[in-house]
């Protein structure tokens, strides 16, 4: 069962300086602790944001490892939840990566590994091409991790530009959406904000966007405003410029009343879609 928790989300604004991306983290989740907040959710990139994005090769086996056990750690020291949200993972044997989200438990126990499933290849007007594929291999599994606090549904950046992904979180039970990114400035004016209302009032479920701010490099500028959204849409909080945190409360009596006034969960045509999944119950 769900219950009432402060969730916060962290801003940053990244480079490819490992060790002081880790350290602000450090910073920004002590003080998310500090204000109460039991879960934390850390953008993509939190751990290294390069303009090219091979540079991600270069790190070590002993780098990868310390962005793990760096948010291992926090969590214990704070028992907290935190998501881990978009780093690279190695995938064995080849020369390639994942863009991966771990959620953590308090006592440090992984509750669960997404690996990003929609890849930004795209031509942004005004800058170069991004082509997140040529590095990165996609992921093929969507996820639910259930916690203490809530069941939560995982996704990264891009990913947020499919609906079908987020009602079958939905339907397998998520009642909030960790969207960890880094949205381009230039998408992210005008689709950021308006794309996650959608999926929390389409799905009425909770969601929570960290992302990535400022420029980082001749190729990088993110747009930032991350955000937590309520069942209804509501914007509960919203980041300024800068790095810095959103706090707001999560509530299962919020989920159960918009469901009850706007009951679509009830009325999804089946007949129409049958390889939606089966529902669990609310």
């Amino acid at each position: 069962m769900s219950r009432r928790f402060l969730l916060a989300c962290v801003q940053l604004h990244g480079s490819n300086q490992l060790q002081q991306n880790l350290e602000r983290c450090r910073h920004w989740i002590r003080s998310a602790s500090e204000r109460g907040a039991e879960m934390v959710v850390l953008p993509e990139d939190f751990a290294f944001l390069a303009e090219n994005e091979n540079e991600k090769l270069e790190l070590s086996d002993s780098d990868f490892e310390r962005i793990k056990e760096t948010i291992r750690e926090e969590a214990i020291r704070f028992g907290i939840h935190i998501l881990a949200g978009g780093y690279p993972t190695k995938v064995e044997s080849q020369d390639r990566l994942r863009n991966t989200a771990t959620l953590f438990s308090p006592t440090g126990e992984e509750l669960a590994d997404y690996h990003k499933i929609h890849l930004f290849d795209a031509d942004p007007p005004g800058l170069p091409p991004l082509r997140e594929s040529e590095l990165i291999e996609a992921g093929s599994d969507v996820c639910v991790a259930e916690t203490e606090l809530c069941a939560v549904g995982l996704s990264i950046c891009y990913d947020l530009r499919f609906p079908e992904m987020y009602r079958s979180l939905a339907l397998q039970g998520a009642e909030l959406f960790a969207v960890p990114a880094a949205f381009t400035l230039t998408t992210g004016k005008d689709h950021w904000r308006v794309l996650l209302q959608a999926r929390a009032i389409e799905n009425q479920c909770y969601v929570a966007a960290a992302g990535q701010w400022g420029r980082h490099s001749a190729k990088r500028h993110s747009f930032g405003q991350s955000l937590i959204a309520d069942p209804w849409g509501t914007v509960l909080a919203c980041a300024s410029e800068g790095e810095g945190l959103v706090v707001a409360e999560f509530s299962p009596k919020r989920i159960a009343q918009v469901r009850e006034m706007v009951p679509c969960r009830n009325h999804i045509r089946r007949d129409l879609f049958p390889g939606l999944p089966k529902p669990t119950s609310d």
